[in-house]
């Protein structure tokens, strides 16, 4: 099909004061078997409401894990197992990127349906249909492509605005990525001519993210630092768990995340997911010859929010692994296959080097 275009969405998107109330209207439908899948502390902070959210609406928690603590193959295949006796109607995922993944990989593994609940904000995977998996000793192994996304994601502001600031700075952190990957994406599609086109909503999307980060991200930051739940804390988690994770996914991940990716496989690098993808992202920005100005403004950015802006408070790699870091960034199988023009190994530590003298 030439120059076709193609946008995928999960089924609701729910933000809000009290929005977990609304899980089980959503699951009704589904049936009234519901698997509850997460983490310890997000199962102890929205545990109560999950299970009053399903049981006034008829449905039962037909089992109930609150151990997920990587999303690995081995989680995975364990908590399959125990769905298989449960036989449950729909998976429930409560908690934050690592826990969602594994619900979701899961719920596909059954053949049941999915729905998120987030917990906090450092992460845009809840609406996703992927699963980021890594090995059991937390080093990024790959990426599992589901069928399709959640039936229904649901964002609790109230709880999310409760949990420690820090969240919201790696959510920021991972988002900031989006619009930078999403324009290669775009650029590189555009390049390749195989009549995929990238929707303008995507786009429009992916700068809307960027822009509300830019603007109100510093204050929201301040705001939770103060205990005050505003306008523009709402905003933010809107934007790193709806804007970013539509564009992301209807573009795809560029050099930030591939080179994330190969950081992380080095074993030496010990930061969030955010707090490297930020990095990352400025690495990609400089790469691409971004304008002067535009770098300075997100550096500025990265640092009056907290993020890093240099590699030292992440890790200190070799050179050697570094080297390995940039070799596995630019593979063919990495996310560096949606730049317009793939990076070398070399000249991608070359800007790594720019970077760490200070841009």
């Amino acid at each position: 099909m030439v120059n076709s275009r193609k946008l995928v969405l999960p089924g609701h998107y729910i933000q809000g004061k009290g929005a977990i109330y609304h899980l089980g209207k959503m699951g009704r439908p589904l049936g009234t078997r519901a698997y509850v899948i997460g983490g310890a502390t997000a199962l102890s902070v929205a545990g109560d409401r999950v299970r009053r959210s399903l049981e006034s609406n008829g449905i039962q928690a037909c089992a109930w894990l609150d151990d997920v603590k990587d999303c690995t193959p081995s989680t995975i295949e364990r908590l399959v197992a125990v769905g298989s006796k449960a036989r449950p109607h729909f998976v429930v995922g409560v908690g934050g990127g690592r826990a969602v993944d594994t619900a979701k990989a899961v719920a596909w593994k059954l053949g049941v349906p999915a729905i998120t609940v987030g917990t906090q904000c450092a992460t845009n995977a809840d609406g996703s249909a992927e699963a980021v998996v890594y090995t059991d000793d937390h080093k990024f192994l790959d990426v599992y492509i589901l069928p399709e996304n959640p039936v229904a994601v649901i964002e609790d502001t109230e709880i999310i605005a409760a949990a420690p600031p820090k969240y919201l700075v790696w959510g920021m952190g991972d988002a900031l990525s989006t619009k930078f990957e999403s324009e290669a994406f775009a650029e590189a599609a555009s390049k390749r001519g195989d009549g995929r086109v990238t929707t303008s909503v995507a786009l429009a999307l992916a700068n809307l993210c960027y822009d509300t980060l830019m603007v109100k991200g510093v204050q929201a930051v301040k705001d939770l630092r103060k205990g005050i739940h505003s306008s523009d804390v709402d905003d933010v988690i809107e934007a790193v768990k709806f804007s970013s994770a539509v564009a992301f996914e209807n573009t795809g991940c560029a050099l930030a995340h591939a080179l994330h990716n190969g950081l992380t496989r080095t074993g030496q690098i010990k930061g969030e997911h955010g707090e490297i993808v930020a990095y990352c992202t400025i690495v990609q920005a400089v790469y691409e010859g971004r304008p002067d100005e535009e770098v300075h403004a997100m550096v500025e950015w990265c640092t009056k929010v907290g993020l890093p802006t240099r590699m030292e408070p992440l890790g200190s790699p070799s050179k050697a692994m570094l080297r390995k870091a940039a070799e596995y960034a630019c593979g063919p199988e990495t996310g560096a296959r949606n730049m317009p023009e793939r990076p070398r190994p070399t000249e991608l530590l070359k800007v790594i080097d720019r970077v760490e003298r200070g841009v």
